[in-house]
C-alpha cells in the first residue's frame, strides 16, 4: 500500500530521483491504496480505499469527490452482473417516476411496468395508464377494470367488478366460515355478510319471504327469479313478465281470477269460464288454429213462432236465449234471430224443430236462407213441407245456436 503527495520528479542527488521514482511506481501499482483519501488527487484517478471495505473509488469529472466503484474483495466488485445474479442489498428505483414511463419497466415496452406514485403506495401500469394501486389500506383495482378469475384451461373465467358509477364506497366483509346446502348471503345493511336458510327470512323488503309463504310484499322489484320451489303459498297477487312452469304434479288452487294470455295445462277445472273481452271465449287447437278445436256458442235463442192457423199472426217468443236480442218474424216460416254482440262472418250455425209436430202428417225442414251461415249481426231461417219446398210453416220450439 503506498500513496504519493504528488506524482513530480524534481531535481535532486540520483538517489533522491530513485526513491521518488520507487514511491510514484509503489502508488501506482497499488492503486493508490490507503486509509484515507490520496493529497492533491486528480480527476479520474484510482484509489483503493482500505478503511471502506477495500472500495475501489475513482475521483469524478469535477475533481471535486471520490466515487465509489466497488469491493476489490468481491468478484465483479460486488456489481450486479448484465447475465443477472443475486443482489444482497435494495434495488432502489427512480422516485420521480409515472404511469408513462415507470421506474421498473421492460425495454420492449417502457410504459408498462411499477412505480412509486405515493408515500407507502404503488401502482401497475400498462399502456402508460395505472391500472392497480398497493397500499397500507389494500389492493384497489382503477379505472372500473375487472378482476378474473381464470379456469385450468387458462380461456373461460369468472369476473368482479364494480358498477360503473358509484356514490360512496361499498364494503363488503365475507363471512368466517362456509354456509350450509341450499343457504344464501345476506347482508346486514352494513355490509357484513353471512349464510341464512330462506327460511330464516330476510332484513327489508325480503321480510316477507318466510318458509315456504311468499308474501304480496315481496314485488318484481325485491324478487326477480324463484328458481324451483317445491311449494308456494302467495297471499296477494303475483305478476310475471315471463313464465310459471309446473311438472304434471303442480297445482295451482284458491284463484279467484286468473289473468293470462297463455295457459298451458293438461287439466284445467272451473266452476265458470269468463272472456277478456265482449266475445265468447276461444278454443283453439295446439297449431293457434280453432280448426278440430271447437268453440263455446256464439249465439242461441229457442222460440215459439206457431201461428195458431192465423195467416196474420206475426208472433215469435223467446223462450230462451244467449247473445239474441230479438226474433224478427218476417212472414210464415220465414224468421231472422238478431245478435246482441256481432259473430264473426260466416259463422257456422246449426237449428233444429220440435219433432213431435206434424204438418200434414210429415216432419218439416228448417235450413238457412245464406248457405255462407249467419252473417255478423244476425241469422235468417226458414221451415218448409219437405214435400214442397216452397211452402213455408210456422212451428214451435225452433232452436238456432251459432258458432264461430
Amino acid at each position: 500500500m503506498a500513496q504519493v503527495s504528488d506524482f513530480n520528479v524534481a531535481n535532486a542527488s540520483g538517489a533522491s530521483v530513485r526513491s521518488d521514482i520507487n514511491a510514484i511506481l509503489e502508488a501506482i501499482k497499488t492503486c493508490n491504496s490507503g486509509g484515507s483519501d490520496p493529497s492533491n488527487p486528480e480527476q479520474f484517478m484510482f484509489y483503493a480505499d482500505t478503511a471502506d471495505n477495500n472500495n475501489l473509488k475513482i475521483r469524478n469529472a469535477a475533481n471535486n469527490a471520490f466515487t465509489t466503484i466497488g469491493s476489490v474483495d468481491e468478484a465483479n466488485l460486488g456489481l450486479l452482473p448484465r447475465a443477472g445474479g443475486a443482489m444482497t442489498g435494495q434495488l432502489l428505483g427512480d422516485d420521480g417516476s409515472g404511469a408513462g414511463s415507470p421506474a421498473y419497466a421492460f425495454d420492449g415496452d417502457t410504459d408498462t411496468g411499477m412505480f412509486r406514485n405515493a408515500a407507502n403506495s404503488i401502482q401497475f401500469a400498462t399502456a402508460g395508464t395505472a391500472r392497480v394501486t398497493i397500499s397500507s389500506t389494500g389492493i384497489n383495482v382503477l379505472d372500473g377494470k375487472e378482476i378474473r378469475f381464470q379456469d385450468s384451461s387458462g380461456s373461460p373465467f369468472v369476473s368482479l367488478k364494480s358498477p360503473s358509477s358509484l356514490s360512496s364506497n361499498v364494503n363488503l366483509t365475507l363471512p368466517a366460515t362456509d354456509g350450509s346446502s341450499g343457504q344464501v348471503l345476506q347482508t346486514d345493511g352494513n355490509g357484513v355478510l353471512s349464510f341464512v336458510s330462506l327460511s330464516a327470512g330476510f332484513s327489508g323488503a325480503a321480510s316477507a319471504l318466510t318458509g315456504n309463504t311468499l308474501a304480496s310484499g315481496v314485488t318484481s322489484s325485491s324478487l326477480t327469479s324463484l328458481g324451483t320451489l317445491g311449494s308456494l303459498t302467495v297471499s296477494g297477487n303475483i305478476s310475471a313478465n315471463g313464465n310459471i312452469n309446473g311438472d304434471g304434479s303442480t297445482n295451482i288452487s284458491s284463484i279467484s281470477t286468473l289473468t293470462t294470455t297463455n295457459a298451458n295445462t293438461t287439466t284445467t277445472k272451473a266452476s265458470q269460464y269468463r272472456s277478456n273481452n265482449t266475445s265468447t271465449p276461444v278454443f283453439q287447437n295446439v297449431n293457434g288454429s280453432e280448426t278440430h278445436a271447437g268453440r263455446l256458442v256464439r249465439a242461441c235463442v229457442e222460440f215459439d213462432s206457431f201461428r195458431g192457423g192465423n195467416s196474420s199472426d206475426n208472433f215469435a217468443s223467446i223462450q230462451g236465449s244467449f247473445n239474441v236480442s230479438s226474433v224478427t218474424d218476417h212472414s210464415e216460416g220465414a224468421f231472422t234471430a238478431n245478435f246482441s254482440t256481432s259473430v264473426p262472418s260466416n259463422a257456422t250455425t246449426c237449428a233444429t224443430i220440435d219433432i213431435d209436430r206434424f204438418t200434414f202428417n210429415h216432419h218439416c225442414n228448417i235450413y238457412l236462407e245464406s248457405t255462407s251461415g249467419a252473417g255478423t249481426g244476425s241469422v235468417r231461417v226458414r221451415i218448409t213441407d219437405p214435400r214442397d219446398s216452397s211452402r213455408v210453416l210456422d212451428k214451435n220450439s225452433v232452436n238456432i245456436a251459432v258458432f264461430a
